[in-house]
């Protein structure tokens, strides 16, 4: 499963894709990114009742589904927010992330599919590598390469989300 580095960078290419001002609301920016590291959170939950919730239902298109809306509703009653499509994009992209990632614990795979479904869902393949919970050297090491790993793909795609934006000319006054 990719590390927040990875989800952080889906975010900024989500924020990048969604954008339509001249000078992107840094809050909106720090919103998407949230939204796309967000469904980790639930690994705090073992925490409160020791039972793993990892990979359940926050990570599922539903979850998405759900937060997008409640981003609208906050954003109608006056909230600055980012609009709700670009909210739930932001969160199923780290549903799609963690579908693409490798798996090495129990049970494999996500929920994608929740509430529908309370299978596992697991891609044939991995594009992205585990993150290791551990502080070993070999842990470590496992997880500088990761990191590396997910910027050399999601830091060009961030980029290109972002290139209209980039690329516009400087405003002359």
């Amino acid at each position: 499963m990719p590390t927040p580095v990875g989800h952080a960078l889906a975010g900024l290419a989500v924020a990048g894709l969604f954008n339509r001002s001249p000078r992107p609301k840094p809050a909106h920016v720090a919103v998407l990114v949230l939204c796309a590291t967000a469904p980790d959170l639930d690994l705090l939950l073992r925490f409160v009742d020791g039972v793993n919730h990892h990979r359940a239902a926050s990570h599922s298109l539903a979850a998405a589904v759900i937060v997008g809306v409640l981003g609208a509703v906050l954003r109608r009653t006056g909230l600055d927010l980012p609009s709700g499509l670009s909210i739930a994009a932001a969160w199923a992209s780290h549903v799609v992330l963690d579908y693409l990632g490798r798996d090495n614990s129990p049970p494999i795979g996500l929920m994608a599919l929740w509430p529908f479904s309370s299978a596992f869902f697991a891609s044939p393949v991995s594009v992205f590598y585990d993150v290791p919970r551990s502080f070993s050297a070999v842990a470590i090491r496992h997880n500088v390469v990761a990191v590396l790993l997910e910027l050399a793909i999601l830091a060009p795609v961030a980029l290109v989300c972002w290139r209209k934006f980039l690329l516009r000319k400087a405003d002359p006054r």
